[in-house]
Formats: structure tokens, sequence, C-alpha cells
């Protein structure tokens, strides 16, 4: 390790420990109610759903970090913006006086990431932050599996099985290891399943919820309707008064996995003591979307178009393929899925991108990949598939946005999906556009991304 590493690697961890001491200082003077949010996928979408019930109920603050540096800088209410020295220099400088941020807010909503097995960037360190009150674990699935291969020294063990596993006892510890007073986890889910039943055994003092297909969950999805135009969702509360209600999102097309993610904000609520009625309002009137997860637009040609390219898993992958599926047939309309790669995967790669393939052939009528990756454990599927798709691969997004603007058929559904790692499928939902002005709303177009991707892509022009 060179001098320079080692000097970086101190300067880091004096910058962490730093915010987080400034952090617990802001929480122990305001002392709001923290409600603390892990899994692979969903917590934004969570946080978004929360804060859409209790905005209107109390005062609120919603984090919009999620890491060891992005909990402490939302906090603080200071920011990175371009990553420069100077912008790290300018907040070790405003921190001591930015503890009073919080002064009158009833609840914190944190997400809660992690994406590594080691310190500072897993849950235990996470908890050295904050300790939430309401602890909710939404999922676990095979994502930064790459980082995970390091709690499994023995290379023959690297199974998927095993590297889920692992992340699940990671993320679990938001619920077996804060000492929260309400924990509320995902009963469909095995991984977590394994330790929370664990965790019962040696704690009865805490109140458990749980939201999932079985018959002892305290909430439960009952019916679910998808268009263009609206999602609806039909739910049943168990509580001492069992009780079915419906909440409708107009000009939302969203999965029916989301149901998990309202389910989990709805037993949180509840465990506020929210009224029924509020929550079903909040969700209603109030609930937002953050940038490239499942955003809608107009598109050329006719088409209707599904964005989501802030980032992409195996489960969120085959979760917005069904919903493709859904809309393919109901509106006879044809259906595009833009694949892109999905990273950090590690040995899970190619299996991972094998099994997604294979779903997406059962639910588009044409397939656009992008990246080295679909391109070495997708495309040989697509060609020996006997199903009469598209087949097409470029080697960075611009290139398949151009190539998409020219081959796309009239009046498609077009999902677009991939992880932000060197793919940046949002370039290519550019091309397609109806009203260019939407590309405002499109994920990572701040002036420090510009200038991540301009370099990207000037290198992998040719």
């Amino acid at each position: 390790m060179g001098y320079n590493t080692i000097v970086k690697k101190y300067l880091i961890l004096f910058i962490l420990s730093y915010l987080r001491f400034f952090t617990k200082k802001a929480l122990k003077k305001n002392t709001p109610i923290i409600i603390g949010v892990a899994g692979s996928v969903g917590k934004s979408s969570f946080k978004n759903a929360l804060h859409a019930i209790l905005k209107d109920h109390n005062k609120t603050i919603a984090l919009a970090g999620n890491s060891e540096t992005g909990i402490p800088l939302s906090i603080l209410g200071l920011d990175a913006k371009n990553y420069t020295h100077k912008d790290w220099l300018l907040n070790i400088f405003k921190a001591p006086f930015r503890t009073n941020l919080l002064k009158g807010y009833k609840y914190l909503i944190a997400e809660m990431g992690i994406d590594d097995p080691f310190p500072p960037k897993n849950m235990d360190y996470l908890l050295t932050i904050l300790r939430p009150h309401i602890a909710i674990n939404l999922n676990v699935s095979a994502t930064h599996t790459m980082q995970f291969e390091k709690a499994i020294p023995d290379i023959k063990k690297r199974t998927v099985k095993n590297l889920v596993d692992a992340i699940a006892f990671e993320d679990t510890k938001i619920i077996t290891k804060s000492g929260c007073r309400v924990g509320i986890y995902n009963s469909d889910n095995p991984f977590i399943v394994k330790y929370i039943e664990k965790f019962k055994k040696e704690n009865s003092e805490i109140i458990l919820k749980s939201f999932g297909g079985n018959k002892t969950d305290s909430i439960r999805l009952i019916s679910y309707e998808v268009s263009p135009k609206k999602t609806k969702f039909t739910f049943r509360l168990y509580e001492k008064n069992v009780r079915e209600f419906t909440v409708t999102f107009r000009n939302f097309c969203l999965p029916k996995a989301y149901s998990s993610t309202f389910e989990a904000a709805i037993l949180a609520a509840r465990s506020l003591k929210v009224p029924l009625k509020v929550i079903q309002n909040g969700l209603e009137q109030n609930f937002k979307l953050p940038k490239g997860r499942a955003s809608t637009f107009e598109g050329i040609k006719g088409s209707f178009i599904i964005d989501s390219t802030y980032n992409a898993s195996k489960e969120s992958m085959l979760t917005f393929l069904e919903l493709l599926g859904n809309l393919r047939r109901q509106t006879k309309r044809p259906a595009v899925f833009v694949f892109g790669d999905m990273r950090e995967l590690g040995s899970a790669a190619k299996e991972e991108h094998e099994e997604v393939a294979r779903f997406a052939m059962e639910n588009a009528n044409f397939i656009y990949t992008v990246g080295p990756q679909t391109q070495e454990y997708v495309l040989s599927i697509l060609k020996n598939s006997n199903k009469r798709i598209y087949k097409d691969s470029s080697k960075n997004s611009v290139q398949l946005g151009l190539h998409l603007k020219e081959s796309l058929p009239k009046n498609a559904i077009i999902l677009f999906k991939g992880s932000q790692n060197e793919i940046f499928l949002e370039e290519a939902v550019k091309f397609v556009l109806e009203n260019q002005n939407d590309e405002k709303n499109l994920c990572r177009q701040s002036e420090y991304w510009k200038n991540v991707k301009a370099q990207f892509f000037n290198l992998n022009s040719n």
C-alpha cells in the first residue's frame, strides 16, 4: 500500500468520524423518533411513501442519503456537490454549526443501505451513527454481492445463496442489533425470516410486525390493478379489527412488488398511531417517486416510457418485467425492454443475468442490451431462442439511444432498466422522449454527473 493510499485512507476515516460526531450531537440535542429502513431495493420508495403519510400528520424530515456519508450529510444539511476537496473542506467547516437543523421535527426517516460486510459500509457502522426506534427490513437480494464475497473466504462456497445469506445477516441487524422498539420485516423472504426467527427466541420485549403473503402477517395485499394511467392496491390490515382499504395512485404505473413498500410504510405509520384515513389520503395525495424509479414519460412514435434507470438488481428487473408483460397483454401494444448490465454481482453475475434474460423473453417483444455483461451472458441466450424477438447490443447507452430512435416500433411500451455503474441508461432515454423538457426529470442530471458521463462516453465512444 503506497504512501498516498495510506494518507487517503486515514483522511477518509477522519472525515467520517468528524461528521459522525456532530451528527450524534444533533440527534442528542433534538431527539426525533427515528424510522430506519434497510433492504436491497425499495428504500427510497419506502422513505417517500412514509414521508407522504406523515407529511400532513406532523413535522417530518426525510433523508436523501443512505450511506456512511449520506446519513450525516443529510442530518447536518450539508452537500458534497461535486465531491471536490473544496466541498469536503467546506462541510468540515460548517458541520459544528449545523446541529440544530432537526429542531422541531418529530420524525426522522433514515435509509440505511449497506454496500459491504465491513465498516464503514456495513450495518454495524451505520448503527454507530443512529439507532432507529422503528426498524424495517424490506427485502434481501443479490446486490453488491461482489463486496460480500470478502465475507466468504472459501471460493467454492461463494454461491448466490450463501452471498444473499451474508447480506441478510448484515441487513437484518437493523432489527436484531439496533435496540429498536418495533421491528417490521418481509415474511416472504426466507433469508430475513431465518435471522428474525432466531432473534425472536432471545427477545420477547420487541414488537415484531410482518408483511407478505402469509396468514400470520400484520398486513397483506388482497388485489392489484395496473394501467398506464393508474395503479390500485387493496390491502387487508390485521389489528384488533380486520380492515380492508384501497389506495389508488393516479398517473403512476407501478409494479405489483411495490405493495411490499406500501405495506411496510403502513405498518410503520400504524406503529406511530397514525389514523388509517390519514395514511390512505397521504399516500394518494402526496406520494412521489425519486427520479429513475418507475418514472413515466410520453415517447416518440406514440410510445410510453417506463424509466427505471437509477439502478438494477435481479429482483427489481423481474418485478418490472412482470409489469411490462401485464401492460403488453392488457394494451396489445408492443413491449420493448432495454436491458443494461446489473453490476457489482461478482461471481453471481452470470446466473443473475441469464435468469433475467429468460424472463425477459416471456414478457417483451423486442430486447435491446447495453454493457459488457449483457453481451457476455445474455446475447447467447437471445440468439439461441426460438422466440421472434429483436436482438441488439450496443457498446454504450448513447449508441443504444441513437439506434433505438431509428428502430423503435410504433406505440410501444418501453422499459429501461440497468445499473448506474458505467451504464447510465438514462442517456439512452433522452433519444426517445417526445418532450425534451423531460430530460430534467431523468436521474443523474447534476453538473457533477454530467461531467462524469461526458468523460465516460468520450472514452467509450469508439
